[in-house]
Formats: structure tokens, C-alpha cells, sequence
């Protein structure tokens, strides 16, 4: 099994993490997952860890073809030392090694504008369509939801099942991360993170905030319909909620979800974030790939999707 601690110095030694990461936190990424264990590609250098990738599986289901388990790639990592050595490319072909093993049938990966085209023109992955960053415009009113901040006694108890008593009905073009009750109590259960769920009869929201240029906003990280929606769910009564309790008028979004008519506003250029890129690389058997990663159309993943908070 990976040395978990020998992973955590890597990464805060690549990333300079503020706090820095511990243990539990990638215990809770790498182990806790429902969908199964992360598959971790690895190299070392005379015995020291100096390259690490994780494959984090995520099922994506959509309404008119096969479900596809894709590992989310994140903490791709090289040690300063071992930059220029090889170590990048034995630990991106080592992850392909025990994806396979592991049973994914390919990698997503969320990169940002710089690290994407290497993925491309070295790698031979495909760059998916960019999504939208948005801000949205809220409509007047509380429009009947309940907010419900996560703490230890929401996810230990049944709220979360009976919020989600079913798997979340899925778009009948492309594909979209699929949720359940398991999954949104593991994601909602990432160690020091603080986010809230807001709660309708037709929808579950899961709302964080953050800070942009001193300003705070507020995040819209998922939209989880209860049921199977005929039209589209305006976006402005959602906006509405987040900015009432968080008590900003800013509300974020990036993404895509097929349940939700989004009504956005132009982001100023000095408050776009930078862009993010998303990438797939389908493993093959016998030289046969597992799905085809030209007719791939990701249509549901949004913040809560990966890891960006």
C-alpha cells in the first residue's frame, strides 16, 4: 500500500500547501471513496517517492449509452529534485499501469491553461470543450429552500439518505457524473472544508464561499436534482438562496449540468479565474481503447465534480 505520509511531504513540498496537507486528508481522497480506491502511479528515485498521480473513480452514466468509470487525476506532482529526469512521464505511464489493473476504464483530468496542452502534445490525451466560469444573476425572493450547514452530526445521521433517497436521474445527451446518497456524504465529509446544503423539494444545492480580489462570494459547487426535471430549473431562484444566507450578492458557477437554465452576467477580466481545461486518455485492451475518447461529451460536472474546494 502507498506510504501515505512519504505522499503528503511530496505534495506540500510541490505545492506548498497553507495549510499544509496531512494524512486525513488523503486517506479520506484516496481510501473512503465509495466508487472504490483511488489508483495511485508512483515513481521513486533510489527509494525516495518523487512522482505521484491519483486516479480517484467517478461513474459517468448517461441516459442513452454505457456507464463509464473514469479516475479524476489530481496531485500530479514531481519532486523539484527529480524534475528533468524522467520522473513526470514514469509516473503518468505507472498511473496508466494501475488504472488498468484497478479496472477504470480512462483518465479525466482537470488542468489549468499551462499544464493542459503538455497532456495533449505529449501525452496524446483529447482536451474536451471548455466549460463556463459564470456569475449568476439572483432572483428576488427566498423561493423555499433550506440550508443545512455540514457538520459531523448531519453526515453521521440519515439526513443525507433522506435527501437523496435515489441516484440523481441523469441527461439523456452525453455524459454526467452520477450521485447518491453514499457519494454525497463522502465528498461532503472532505476534512476541513465547510459547505452547506441547501435544501427544496425539487433540488439539493451544495454551496461553499471564497474570497475573489477581498470580495467574498459565494460558491455554487453542485446542482442535484430530486427528481426528473421536464424544464430546465432557472438558475435565479438557486442564486437567490446562496446569496441570501451567505450574504453576497456574488454567486459563482463553473460548469456544466443539463438540469439547470443558468442566467449569468458577464465576470469582469480581473475576476476570471484562470481557465480550467478538461482532459481524457481512454486505456485500451488488446490495443482496443475502452470507450472513444472522440465522441466523449461530458454534459454534468461542476465544482463538487473534483476537488477545487
Amino acid at each position: 500500500m502507498e506510504d501515505l505520509r512519504a505522499t503528503a511531504d511530496l505534495l506540500n513540498t510541490v505545492f506548498a500547501h497553507d495549510p499544509p496537507m496531512g494524512v486525513s486528508h488523503l486517506a479520506w481522497y484516496y481510501h473512503q471513496n465509495p466508487t472504490g480506491r483511488a489508483a495511485i502511479g508512483q515513481a521513486h528515485d533510489e527509494g525516495r517517492l518523487v512522482g505521484n498521480y491519483a486516479l480517484v473513480p467517478l461513474r459517468f452514466r448517461s441516459a442513452t449509452g454505457p456507464a463509464i468509470v473514469l479516475g479524476l487525476g489530481v496531485d500530479l506532482s514531481v519532486h523539484p529534485a527529480a524534475r528533468g529526469s524522467g520522473a513526470y512521464r514514469r509516473t503518468v505511464e505507472d498511473s496508466y499501469r494501475v488504472g488498468t489493473e484497478a479496472g477504470l476504464d480512462g483518465i479525466l483530468g482537470v488542468a489549468n491553461a499551462e499544464s493542459a496542452p503538455r497532456m495533449v502534445e505529449t501525452m496524446g490525451w483529447r482536451m474536451l470543450p471548455l466549460f463556463a466560469s459564470r456569475l449568476l444573476v439572483a432572483t428576488p425572493g427566498r423561493h423555499g429552500f433550506a440550508a443545512h450547514p455540514v457538520n459531523r452530526s448531519l453526515l453521521d445521521s440519515n439526513t443525507i439518505q433522506q435527501m437523496l433517497p435515489q441516484e440523481v436521474p441523469v441527461s439523456v445527451n452525453g455524459h454526467g457524473a452520477t450521485w447518491d446518497s453514499d457519494h454525497l456524504r463522502w465528498r461532503l465529509g472532505r476534512p476541513g472544508a465547510k459547505y452547506v446544503v441547501h435544501e427544496r423539494d425539487d433540488v439539493l444545492l451544495v454551496s461553499t464561499t471564497t474570497t475573489v480580489r477581498r470580495l467574498r462570494v459565494a460558491v455554487l459547487l453542485k446542482v442535484l436534482p430530486r427528481r426528473v426535471q421536464t424544464d430546465p430549473i432557472p438558475s435565479g431562484p438557486l442564486a437567490a438562496a446562496l446569496a441570501t444566507h451567505h450574504c453576497t450578492p456574488l454567486v459563482l458557477h463553473w460548469g456544466a449540468n443539463p438540469s439547470v437554465r443558468f442566467r449569468r452576467i458577464s465576470i469582469p477580466h480581473r475576476l476570471q479565474p484562470s481557465p480550467l481545461v478538461l482532459v481524457v486518455h481512454p486505456f485500451a485492451d488488446n490495443g482496443v481503447p475502452r470507450f472513444d475518447p472522440g465522441a466523449l461529451s461530458i454534459t454534468g460536472f461542476e465544482f463538487l465534480d473534483f476537488d477545487a474546494y
